[in-house]
């Protein structure tokens, strides 16, 4: 007993002295890191709560998503990183960082960039240049390189939106001139426009490839809504192009275009931004439309509205995703989504309304990997339900205001070509706006009584008072002052035109 006694006490001994030369030989600042890593963490959730954005602003959700991949080095106490790309950007022959962070201890601040690079005579990596771009919600940003210049150097570039809406798409070009010479970093891209931007890429010679030769340049395109001209949808397309010798960006073209295909009740509820009418409007299955305006039933996508997932559907391929966030713009709807199996490629996808049954689908994607995918998603869609031949479902042009006086059972109708109406029925007057609006070859017209007040009336009142009327007249559409037309009254919803099964009101031209 007394030998097993000595045998237990000797390995205690042992087993301290271990303990104690372990916690000798640990670094200093071994319990220090824990300590600011904690710290660290306490000082954003308070601040997020009261900055002021909306269902975008996951920054928090974006950080969790980066735990995986490993910063290089810290950063500042109010910054949390939201994407990050890894890879040798100055062909050095080590590997760089460039992080898309926020400071959340500033409120409506752009999305920053910071570079970290390799120090050869330290062997420590450290942040060595800092940039902002113009987007705002960093729910919205996606973080990519390409050779934008055909030069073979890097170009960084950041799309989001800002704090207005806009499209924003900022690139920045990484060159190392010499092995000594620090690296260069400058911003040759800032664009901001009411649409969409987009990267016209071009076909490079098999020497560019080869890396052999530089190739040309890709140009940008923004498209987005006409500041200059007095109609709502009338649209402007501005190209952009590198010029060398300024080292960025300019503008090369720009072309105007009517908006009158944009047109309609229908089109101006979904515009109006309510993002939940246009997830409603969007719901269902969309084919892709090929360049002859023939439906592409091999290749569609499916927005899940209720489940909240998305469906890529390519020949036998099929990509779930998760519909994360929504917001409108303009001319449609940007979704944030995430794949439901690979949670590190994520989805940004541009909606822009074309007519009432087809969509323009831009998607940009978000993959931290090198990985190929078999089709290109951006392009023309058109809804199941509605696979008619395109002549059957185009806008056709039509008065919206005209200059004419109709008597009829219901009084005297007089539409004034500024686009009011006065309406006198058994003494009685009313009066408010009036449009008249052609869909799928057939006239309608919306009539939009006044409330009483002052103020213009709100959603609520609108949608009460509005009243949509199919129109009939013994003459053709373009002349809107005909001699007789007939009124039925229907309501124009998400499955379209519904009749009330009224009978028809039919007014005569005043002499």
């Amino acid at each position: 007993m007394k030998r097993t006694f000595r045998y237990i006490t000797i390995i205690a001994l042992f087993a301290t002295a271990l303990l104690i030369s372990i916690l000798l030989f640990l670094p200093e600042d071994f319990f220090e890191t824990k300590k600011t890593e904690f710290r660290h963490t306490q000082s954003l959730r308070p601040v997020l709560q009261n900055d002021g954005f909306d269902a975008f602003d996951d920054s928090l959700e974006l950080s969790a998503a980066l735990e995986s991949e490993r910063l290089k080095v810290d950063l500042e106490d109010g910054e949390i990183a939201i994407a990050m790309l890894t890879e040798d950007f100055d062909r050095d022959g080590s590997e760089e960082q460039v992080i898309a962070y926020r400071n959340l201890l500033k409120e409506n601040n752009p999305v920053y960039l910071t570079y970290i690079d390799y120090q050869e005579d330290t062997k420590l990596y450290r942040r060595t240049w800092n940039g902002s771009s113009s987007a705002v919600r960093p729910g919205t940003v996606s973080l990519f390189t390409q050779d934008l210049t055909g030069d073979r150097t890097v170009c960084v570039i950041l799309t989001g939106l800002n704090s207005n809406g806009e499209h924003t798409m900022t690139a920045f070009k990484i060159t190392k001139n010499k092995p000594d010479d620090g690296t260069v970093i400058a911003k040759i891209a800032d664009i901001r426009i009411d649409g969409t931007i987009s990267i016209i890429e071009t076909e490079r010679t098999q020497a560019y490839q080869m890396g052999l030769t530089a190739g040309t340049s890709f140009d940008i395109r923004g498209r987005g809504r006409d500041t200059s001209s007095s109609g709502e949808f009338d649209q402007i397309v501005i190209t952009y192009t590198y010029n060398p010798a300024l080292g960025r960006y300019v503008q090369k073209a720009t072309e105007r275009i009517p908006g009158a295909q944009v047109a309609g009740a229908r089109l101006s509820r979904l515009l109006g931004g309510n993002t939940t009418e246009f997830e409603q409007y969007v719901s269902g299955l969309w084919y892709r439309i090929a360049p002859d305006m023939s439906i592409n039933d091999r290749q569609y996508i499916y927005f899940d509205t209720s489940g909240r997932e998305i469906i890529f559907y390519d020949n036998s391929t099929q990509q779930v995703y998760k519909w994360l966030s929504s917001t409108s713009t303009r001319y449609g709807l940007y979704i944030s989504s995430q794949n439901i199996s690979v949670t590190t490629l994520r989805r940004v996808m541009d909606l822009e309304v074309e007519s009432l049954d087809s969509i323009r689908v831009k998607v940009f994607e978000d993959v931290r990997m090198k990985i190929e995918f078999s089709a290109s998603w951006d392009g023309s869609y058109r809804k199941a339900a509605a696979s008619k031949k395109s002549d059957e479902t185009a806008i056709l042009p039509v008065k919206a205001y005209i200059d004419a006086t109709y008597n009829g059972p219901l009084g005297r109708i007089q539409f004034s070509p500024n686009g009011e109406y006065a309406l006198t029925v058994s003494g009685k007057a009313q009066s408010g706006r009036y449009t008249f609006f052609m869909l799928a070859r057939q006239e309608y017209l919306e009539l939009l009584p006044e409330t009483g007040k002052a103020a213009e009336p709100d959603p609520a009142d609108r949608k009460k008072t509005r009243e949509v009327y199919r129109v009939d007249r013994e003459v053709p559409a373009e002349d809107a002052a005909g001699e007789a037309f007939s009124l039925r009254r229907v309501r124009l919803g998400a499955g379209g035109v519904q009749e009330f099964h009224e009978d028809p009101i039919t007014f005569n031209i005043s002499e």
